[in-house]
């Protein structure tokens, strides 16, 4: 199944976008790749990586977990956070 692909519009002032243009052809890439590889990046950074060891999950998530037990393909597709919680 292919991801979906949403389109959205974005207002940045013109020396913003001329910023973008110009670092995304130093890359050799569009516009559009150029900021989606940007945004990807940032919000990668910014939500914390806990080692499973490190993560402990509430009761009630530890249930929810039990309820959705054999669900094994599309716990592959899964945040790692939720794997683990999943798997309990």
């Amino acid at each position: 199944m292919q991801p979906v692909i949403r389109q959205t519009i974005v207002r940045m002032d013109e020396s913003l976008y001329q910023k973008v243009k110009s670092a995304a052809k130093t890359q050799h890439r569009s516009v559009n790749s150029f900021i989606n590889n940007v945004l990807d990046e940032a919000v990668a950074s910014a939500i914390p990586k806990l080692k499973p060891e490190e993560y402990k999950p509430s009761a009630e998530l530890l249930e929810f977990g039990l309820l959705l037990d054999g669900a094994t393909e599309e716990m592959d597709n899964l945040d790692p956070k939720a794997q683990y919680i999943l798997s309990k």
